[in-house]
């Protein structure tokens, strides 16, 4: 039953222009989230979260055009808001693929090239001119391009005000065609570090099973003697005013003694080890050098295993996006002039969704600093209540932990300190 080929209803019309705001609204709830979070508390500020702030930058703004909607393409091809919501899809759709691929490129630097925060950091004004600054260009200088064949680049493309239909050639040039290469280059890189992670781990598993079993193969017993030369013996009352002044004398309660320190000869202590038979050891300085490096090695591949899982969850949300805007796109290629409207729904929901699935993807990587966000919020007034509730994130010695260190994004600042100081 051919059915792709009867144009779309006012009421099916309806439905995509209903789901494409309703979605955008969810997005934008995620993206203030992350606003009022990651500036207001120095919690939310990791290394992982920078990159999920600035991309929803463009997700905010790509939102704005999303809940436009059916207005643009009811305004006209030549009105200022459907060539104005056209620019700001074909700007930030790209870039929220170019920094999934920059945040792939981080697991690069910090498995390969060992970067640490400071210079990840330092990378971060070209991921702007790469993100932002390239779309921008090529966004901005498709409004003013127009021909007599075809017209206008940017006009009414069904779900939106986009690259028109009779510049078609282009939406797989400048938008798809980059999001596929950005895709399958971080998916080459997530699967050569997958790689060098579940090596390393091994590696470090088996580090550990040999560590336990020679901790303590070349210890050795020493014994500490004593030797007192005192002419005259120290009254034990003044031993233990020594360590509390305001002890009384055991031997003369109520008594001060006032007797100078002068009056007693100096001690000395000598400290000697029997000879015994042990095994010949490391100088003491090799086996400390060796335990930092190995510690260090631990918490470098901890770290990056832990950064890794959530890039991973930007590579599926990437997916979400762009398959079955990819599928909706293929679909018209083969068969012009037709519509999929199960797939027309779907592309329109998924790419309003872009700054919800990042909002999720920062709130799993911040849960600890939620976590305490909300106990915050709920026992502010309850002073008794907040402490018993704070306690759950205290550690058993009763410090409290930084609540990002149960965070998988907290791992990637362990690695920037580690590195720092190696």
């Amino acid at each position: 039953m051919d059915t792709d080929a009867v144009p779309l209803t006012s009421a099916q019309l309806k439905a995509l222009e209903t789901t494409e705001r309703v979605a955008s609204c969810f997005s934008l709830v995620g993206t203030i989230f992350i606003f009022l979070t990651f500036i207001s508390s120095p919690n939310f500020r990791r290394p992982i979260n920078r990159l999920v702030f600035y991309a929803s930058w463009g997700n905010t703004l790509c939102n704005v055009g999303t809940l436009i909607s059916e207005s643009g393409v009811n305004a006209g091809a030549h009105s200022p808001l459907c060539q104005f919501q056209a620019f700001l899809i074909q700007m930030f759709v790209p870039a929220d693929a170019l920094w999934n691929l920059a945040m792939a490129f981080n697991v690069y630097l910090t498995l390969f090239k060992k970067y640490n925060a400071q210079q990840l950091k330092a990378l971060e004004w070209k991921y702007h001119i790469l993100c932002y600054g390239t779309p921008f260009v090529l966004a901005f200088i498709m409004i003013f391009v127009e021909t007599h064949a075809r017209g206008k680049i940017y006009g009414p493309a069904m779900l939106w005000c986009w690259i028109s239909e009779d510049w078609e050639f282009l939406r797989i040039a400048l938008c798809y065609g980059p999001a596929w290469i950005c895709i399958i280059i971080a998916f080459t890189i997530y699967l050569i570090s997958g790689r060098e992670i579940f090596q390393k781990r091994r590696e470090l598993r088996a580090f550990n099973s040999s560590s336990h079993e020679d901790s303590w193969a070349n210890l050795k017993t020493t014994q500490i003697a004593v030797t007192s030369e005192l002419g005259n013996v120290l009254p034990l009352g003044t031993v233990a005013e020594c360590f509390d002044p305001k002890a009384k004398s055991l031997t003369e309660p109520g008594h001060q003694f006032s007797r100078s320190t002068k009056d007693y000869e100096q001690y000395s202590v000598n400290i000697a080890s029997p000879p015994v038979s042990v095994r010949p050891a490391m100088p003491q300085s090799l086996p400390s050098v060796q335990h930092k490096k190995n510690k260090a090695t631990i918490e470098t591949n901890r770290a990056a295993w832990g950064y890794t899982k959530v890039a991973l969850l930007f590579f599926v949300s990437l997916l979400v996006t762009w398959v079955p805007s990819s599928a909706n796109r293929l679909y018209a290629l083969a068969h012009p002039g037709r519509t999929n409207i199960g797939l027309a729904y779907v592309a329109g929901l998924v790419l309003s969704l872009m700054g919800f699935w990042n909002s999720v993807i920062y709130i799993v990587t911040s849960r600890a600093a939620c976590k305490a966000l909300i106990i915050t919020i709920f026992t502010r007034g309850n002073s008794h209540l907040h402490e018993k509730e704070i306690g759950a994130i205290r550690g058993p010695l009763g410090h409290r932990r930084s609540v990002q260190r149960v965070s998988w994004g907290y791992d990637f600042e362990r690695l920037a300190e580690e590195r720092g100081s190696m």
